[in-house]
């Protein structure tokens, strides 16, 4: 499941969970694409737990929650 929010710029960004590396269910993360400007590279941010706690954390977070982890995010490799 999947949470879009609109960033300081006006930007509409899509969240979700994902696995770890190699789908294993250590470090999960939530990943940031941006819907607004697809030249821009998806972000992400490691969280703790597995990858359903991720999905919860996407699912409850408010649009300023996910700003916050947004602007603490890196690009995707």
């Amino acid at each position: 499941m999947s949470h879009t929010f609109t960033d300081e710029n006006l930007m509409t960004w899509e969240a979700y969970a994902s696995s770890g590396r190699f789908g294993l269910a250590v470090r999960p993360s939530i990943v940031f694409n941006c819907l607004s400007d697809p030249t821009v590279r998806p972000r992400y941010v490691e969280r703790p737990g597995d990858e359903a706690d991720a999905e919860e954390q996407v699912i409850e977070y408010d649009e300023k929650q996910l700003r916050e982890l947004l602007n603490e995010s890196k690009p995707l490799d």
